[in-house]
């Protein structure tokens, strides 16, 4: 809905309907007063316009959709994830964050590499918390494990360490064990457009090699974002 209301063409539709209710209305005096064919040209000419201007902004709406769309990003997710965790029982997920209003971050894609919750799309976490936020505030890249196996240890540990409030480090993923987070630039590195975050239920996943290969396909993830987001 906040997407909708955003799109101008949205509000092209609404001018469209209350013209028509405008263009009915006419129609309807001429018919009550007789004027038959003159009726009928003003009904049938306001519904084409309606029709039209619907069919027509309906249209814009879907390709602003699709220009928007992160189907493609998550493609590429995809393609990061079997080349992890290839024919491996270890649980991986990936999802990527970008920054709303300076002080949040949000979640745009579903976590790949989990079943699909469209609840988990949307959600915001602060910048000054988490990994994602370090990845953000200070444009690199970032590993970091749970010291605790015990669960509220590991919740203590997430509010000492990485910022969290008591109610954000309640609501993340019990069964995790490490995590990464790898910031996305826009094409000349001046800024950071997104934050590519990964967890694993395993200890010992995110090795060197595997932090490597991460870094190394978010410069891929990077070219393809500027090029087809902006």
């Amino acid at each position: 809905m906040r997407w909708i209301a955003a799109q101008t063409a949205t509000y092209d539709i609404l001018i469209a309907l209350f013209a028509s209710v405008i263009g009915l209305s006419s129609a309807w005096n001429y018919a009550v007063t007789g004027k038959r064919l003159l009726a009928a040209a003003v009904g049938l000419g306001t519904f084409g316009v309606f029709v039209f201007s619907f069919v027509k902004q309906s249209l814009g709406l879907a390709a602003a959709r699709k220009r928007q769309s992160s189907h493609e990003l998550e493609g590429c997710l995809y393609t990061l994830h079997a080349v992890l965790a290839p024919n491996s029982p270890t649980r991986v997920r990936l999802a990527v964050h970008v920054p709303v209003g300076g002080e949040m971050l949000e979640q745009v894609t579903d976590y790949i590499g989990d079943q699909p919750k469209p609840e988990k799309i949307g959600r915001q976490f602060p910048v000054n918390a988490g990994i994602i936020g370090k990845a953000f505030r200070e444009g690199k890249a970032f590993a970091g494990r749970r010291l605790n196996d015990d669960y509220e240890g590991y919740v203590r540990e997430l509010i000492s360490d990485w910022n969290y409030t008591e109610e954000q480090a309640r609501r993340l993923n019990p069964g995790v064990m490490e995590w990464m987070a790898v910031p996305i630039n826009d094409p000349d590195r001046q800024r950071v457009e997104a934050v590519l975050f990964l967890d694993s239920t395993t200890r010992g996943f995110f090795t060197p090699e595997r932090q490597q290969l991460v870094v190394t396909a978010v410069e891929g993830i990077a070219l393809f974002i500027g090029r087809r987001y902006t």
